[in-house]
């Protein structure tokens, strides 16, 4: 009798546990409709970039820029190609998303965040692409691999799971005791730099700005990767104008020992069988 009161009582707080748990995330979820709306209701053109503060020198939006290398796989010497996947972060300001100032009615405490993955086509975002970039998607399983966050601040995350083949020249001069760097590049399309600078997260520091996820590059068969730079220039100055770019340039080492084993211990031995036949 009593382990059938016990289990009673322990359903009965399950159920109220799990009707507040869903009262708490169906007003949560109210009040970021509530926000969202507003911001939006407001919002300039989504193609027009974010203002710059009229008490600041700058005239350019600053965007920090953060990688997560997640996959190196592919390295194509006969098409001078790489296959790559990332996480790809990017955060900016845009004060017409500050909500500081949005007063709940009956008051309550703003959400730390807003989460919002389908506003894309109607907020402002940096019209960034990938020059060397030969192919790529975005991951969609099983549903789209993509984040959008606002603050109150008016501060933007976006961050989306990426899959590139991108073009690598390479120099087999040496081959194969060569040693290749493969760039990869991220610049805006349109804007300059008179309107959006590229910055690297963490300033600049390569913890900060570019993660290597454990394990990668390890199952290369004939390449090691020997380390991601993150200090190289590469605004591109053309007639059009001079456009902001960061640069993540990948190093990476033929195995020797590959070779070794896979060609020219049996190319001599093929020789020397051949010499013991004569």
């Amino acid at each position: 009798m009593l382990n059938s009161t016990n289990s009673t009582n322990f359903t009965i707080n399950q159920q109220n546990f799990n009707l507040t748990t869903n009262i708490w995330s169906l007003s949560g979820r109210e009040d970021h409709h509530e926000i969202l709306d507003d911001l939006l209701k407001n919002y300039d053109q989504s193609r027009i970039r974010p203002p710059i503060d009229l008490d600041s020198n700058e005239t350019a939006v600053r965007v920090r820029v953060n990688i997560l290398v997640r996959m190196l796989s592919k390295i194509d010497v006969v098409n001078m190609e790489y296959t790559i996947q990332i996480t790809f972060r990017e955060q900016w300001i845009d004060k017409r998303l500050n909500y500081q100032n949005h007063v709940f009615t009956p008051p309550r405490p703003l959400p730390p965040f807003l989460v919002v993955p389908h506003v894309k086509a109607r907020i402002w975002f940096p019209d960034t692409f990938f020059p060397t970039e030969k192919s790529a998607h975005r991951h969609m399983i099983d549903s789209e691999n993509m984040l959008v966050r606002i603050y109150p601040n008016g501060s933007v995350l976006y961050s989306s799971r990426l899959s590139l083949v991108c073009s690598c020249p390479m120099y087999l001069q040496l081959y194969p005791l060569d040693v290749q760097f493969c760039d990869f590049d991220l610049i805006s399309y349109a804007h300059t730099t008179r309107d959006i600078i590229y910055e690297w997260a963490g300033n600049g520091s390569l913890h900060d700005s570019v993660q290597i996820k454990q394990g990668v590059g390890q199952d290369l068969p004939d390449f090691r990767l020997d380390y991601i730079d993150t200090g190289v220039e590469c605004t591109s100055h053309t007639t059009t104008g001079s456009y902001a770019c960061l640069r993540m340039r990948i190093r990476l080492s033929r195995l020797f020992t590959y070779f070794v084993l896979q060609l020219y211990i049996p190319t001599s031995m093929v020789v020397c069988v051949s010499l013991v036949g004569v």
